[in-house]
């Protein structure tokens, strides 16, 4: 059995085309790392506070600089992707070589992860969150906070929702069998996935409820003193989206629909708006409790089937 993706390759490419990140003292950098460590744990708290949702046991917390962030989240996409027993021999070596360049651009964007396929563990992204701090000049604690409710809801979301990583990975196992020896590019692998509407449709319809769910619960920890700066300077930021969401962007050429993560917010939003985050958690219990494409854009439409 193989991969699709080298991810030696991938890993090296990163390394290599990654820049290390804030030149920090020793003194500095201990003292961000305790700060985000803190404010994963209070992050869990008002995660759970705001969206009802509980964690069913502990997970690992890995604030990491670059180089850890890239080779951890390579384990996380190599875990989630499917075997496949006939690539070509060139096609893992090409495909790492792209994918280490995707690598390198979210590990200088993305701020957080969470993994639920290679061990319950929730990755912080220490150079590029300290880096983005300051360029957007917040007041560290604050976004800290932000950062890790946000990442945490996501951890919320998969162990309370057991089946999504399955759904995510079959999805992605049919859209790779599809193109299973007749790609040598993700660009190509892009081209044929237009084709297959029902696999991408659900995917994108997953990753759009929980990145925006996520989004609304880190938008309503009301009791940090600046969210609302925050907030307008990272909107005006314009990258909100996670690194699994970007990743899965790239990988299947559907970063023309960078919008469908608003669409995510939007849909939550009503919903909570109607029945509280109590009643939108309904959406956890069952793969066919997630919108349909139209659910997402008419929410209405999905209180209706739920009720």
């Amino acid at each position: 059995m193989s991969q699709w993706i080298d991810w030696d390759v991938a890993l090296t490419t990163a390394k290599a085309l990654t820049p290390a990140g804030p030149g920090l003292s020793p003194g500095e950098a201990a003292r961000i790392v305790a700060d985000l460590r803190e404010a994963a744990d209070l992050g869990l708290a008002k995660a759970e506070r705001i969206s009802g949702l509980r964690a069913s046991g502990p997970a690992e917390v890995l604030v990491v600089d670059r180089a850890g962030w890239a080779k951890a989240v390579s384990q996380n996409f190599a875990a989630m992707m499917p075997d496949l027993p006939h690539s070509p021999p060139t096609v893992p070596v090409i495909a790492g070589a792209e994918l280490g360049a995707v690598l390198s651009f979210l590990a200088t964007r993305v701020l957080g992860q969470f993994d639920p396929y290679s061990g319950s563990r929730l990755l912080l992204n220490a150079p590029t969150i300290t880096q983005i701090r300051g360029e957007m000049n917040l007041n560290a604690k604050d976004f800290y906070l932000w950062i890790a409710t946000h990442e945490q809801t996501h951890r919320l979301q998969f162990e309370v929702a057991h089946w999504i990583p399955g759904v995510m990975r079959e999805s992605l196992a049919s859209i790779f069998s599809e193109a299973n020896g007749k790609t040598r590019t993700m660009a190509e692998i892009g081209e044929r996935m237009k084709a297959l509407r029902s696999e991408v449709g659900e995917l994108t319809a997953i990753m759009s409820v929980l990145e925006g769910h996520a989004m609304a619960v880190m938008n309503d920890v009301h009791d940090i003193a600046t969210i609302k700066t925050i907030r307008q300077r990272f909107a005006a930021r314009g990258q909100n989206r996670g690194a699994l969401a970007t990743w899965i962007g790239k990988l299947l050429g559907m970063d023309a629909k960078a919008r469908q993560y608003e669409r995510g917010e939007k849909f939550v939003r009503h919903i909570v708006g109607q029945i509280g985050y109590e009643g939108f958690n309904r959406i956890f219990e069952a793969r066919e409790n997630f919108p349909t494409a139209g659910e997402l854009d008419n929410p209405a439409q999905w209180v209706a089937r739920m009720a």
